[in-house]
């Protein structure tokens, strides 16, 4: 089952076309993993995904309905449910500085329960509080429960920001660059905890310049270079055994 499918997706930032027809499916539980250089398009399509930036052309469906169409116009409803759907993880972590960390995943979930339009069982506090603690066990920091952002290495900071992206249980949870801000040593524990996740089977779109992590958690990867999809497939055939000279000339590059 097609949890979400992108139809020829463009967007442009005033003359410069960014993406230029983008055709993507992701089944459910599956693990998607986007490569290529920078300002390839990769992080704008994941923008254009969770709504953070609206293409210009094209249609994005979330679990059969279509949320944006261009030629059917916008759906602002269907896309602000579809929001809920998605939840991302940033390159700078953009936890709340004056919240602890519990507080940080439990606020959204709060303001949710407390919207009049909100269709769904209405949480208490006291059940907020117990899931966020089930997952600040599952990124390995019951500990830092009560702890401040800045009492926090990068690294921590990141597994946080993820645990709080899972706490408005999304269909897909989305990554841009996880451990691009992060020294060397730290990147591997926020790898360990999204490899964890693909355990659990939770569908996941991953933009990542890891291309060892890429090839061996991803169940799909897509290789995106001057706005179009270059290539695509299995983690085997993309690493393994490449057609397009782009994509060559990239793995060679990230090799040196």
């Amino acid at each position: 089952m097609n949890i979400l499918e992108i139809k020829d997706l463009r967007k442009k930032f005033g003359d410069n076309e960014v993406l230029k027809g983008i055709d993507l499916t992701v089944k459910k539980g599956e693990v998607l993993s986007i490569i290529g250089s920078s300002g390839g398009g990769k992080t704008t399509l994941l923008r254009c995904i969770n709504f953070l930036e609206k293409a210009n052309s094209g249609e994005i469906i979330v679990n059969g309905k279509t949320v944006f169409s261009a030629t059917e116009g916008e759906k602002p409803q269907l896309a602000r449910d579809a929001q809920l759907s998605f939840g991302l993880v940033f390159q700078q972590f953009n936890l709340f500085p004056q919240y602890s960390v519990i507080d940080n995943l439990m606020l959204a979930p709060k303001l949710r329960s407390k919207r009049k339009d909100f269709v769904g069982e209405r949480e208490t506090p006291e059940q907020i509080r117990e899931r966020a603690e089930k997952l600040l066990e599952t990124v390995g920091l019951t500990e830092k429960a009560n702890a401040y952002p800045c009492q926090l290495s990068g690294g921590q900071q990141q597994r946080v920001a993820i645990a709080r992206a899972l706490m408005l249980s999304p269909d897909i949870l989305c990554f841009d660059e996880p451990t691009s801000a992060l020294d060397p040593e730290l990147t591997g524990e926020v790898l360990r905890v999204i490899r964890s996740l693909k355990d659990s089977e939770h569908t996941m779109i991953i933009v990542t310049h890891e291309m060892e992590f890429a090839k061996n958690v991803s169940d799909h990867i897509i290789y995106i270079a001057d706005g179009l999809i270059e290539e695509e497939g299995t983690p085997e055939e993309v690493f393994d055994n490449p057609k397009s000279e782009k994509i060559k000339a990239f793995l060679m590059g990230m090799k040196e």
